[in-house]
């Protein structure tokens, strides 16, 4: 399903992230060439430094097997997703609802918060959304503020939600630090199942880590052949970057990562954030190493 307003929604993003200041181009997906797509890319945006991050605009209920595929797909070709859910979709602020509905898994996404759009005086609209535990089996709905979004950002994150569980490469927005918006609480993820954090950045994900035949240790089933990658790929994906970012760009989101993982000031829990600061560590001095840059 693609309405009318959806289809001038994804037109008013895509115009507006044309404009930031890190992007080189941006366009709306094309049908793919593929006999069976996962689904069809909504917006690609090809940064300068040279990353391409595909957004997915949800207007209709999806499956989170069908989700998990789009990400599964999409990191292993080294690109990050976003996904923007219809706010037509979704329930009232502070309704609540029940742990097993569709979008729920979207939030442990992007800092646990799922983005939600929708089109107001010609303008594309992105609010946050979050699903906060109110009962054994029910959940609130809180809503954010609408973002002033000024660029997009791009990680290997640890996702803990079990139906989504993995390391993916994901897409994020970054606000306006002007905007007086009020920061949305994270989700306490106690009762999702989590199996710690990785000890070190050559301990990626499974399908990049089992032998063909060998079954996925997360859900039982057979990966495809993939390609092994390098240990200097592996490196660079810690960082959300593409093998041919420059010095400075590395060591700009070195920096930037490190103040966000630091364990005495991130707002992972302190075993979590210490693995991923060691992880990110460990992949910006291989790097370095690497590259001699000394």
């Amino acid at each position: 399903m693609d309405n009318a307003r959806t289809q001038l929604f994804k037109k008013l993003l895509r115009d507006l992230i044309a404009r930031f200041v890190s992007v080189q181009r941006c366009t709306l997906g094309q049908p793919s060439m593929s006999a069976s797509p996962v689904r069809d890319v909504d917006i690609v945006v090809q940064m300068w430094a040279g990353v391409v991050i595909h957004i997915h605009v949800i207007d209709e209920a999806i499956k989170a097997n069908k989700v998990r595929r789009i990400i599964e797909t999409a990191t292993d070709n080294g690109i990050p997703v976003m996904f923007l859910l219809d706010a037509a979709l979704m329930p009232a602020n502070k309704a609540h609802i029940s742990l097993d509905q569709w979008y729920v898994p979207f939030q442990s996404l992007v800092d646990d918060r799922a983005y939600c759009y929708k089109v107001e005086n010609n303008q594309p609209v992105i609010f946050p959304m979050q699903f906060r535990p109110y009962s054994r089996i029910e959940l609130e709905v809180s809503q954010g503020a609408p973002l002033t979004i000024s660029q997009l950002q791009h990680s290997r994150m640890s996702v803990r939600h079990s139906s989504l569980k993995g390391f993916w490469l994901l897409a994020d927005f970054e606000s306006d630090p002007n905007a007086n918006v009020p920061p949305i609480r994270r989700t306490d993820y106690t009762s999702y199942q989590y199996s710690g954090p990785r000890q070190s950045f050559q301990d990626m994900p499974h399908w990049e880590k089992v032998p063909t035949g060998d079954k996925n240790k997360t859900n039982g089933s057979t990966p495809p052949n993939l390609p092994q990658k390098s240990q200097i790929e592996l490196a660079y994906e810690v960082l959300g970057l593409a093998t041919n970012a420059s010095r400075d760009e590395v060591r700009a989101v070195y920096r930037k990562l490190a103040f966000e993982l630091h364990p005495d000031v991130s707002t992972l829990p302190k075993a979590e954030a210490e693995a991923r600061f060691k992880m990110l560590s460990e992949a910006y001095t291989f790097i370095k190493t690497t590259n001699r840059w000394g």
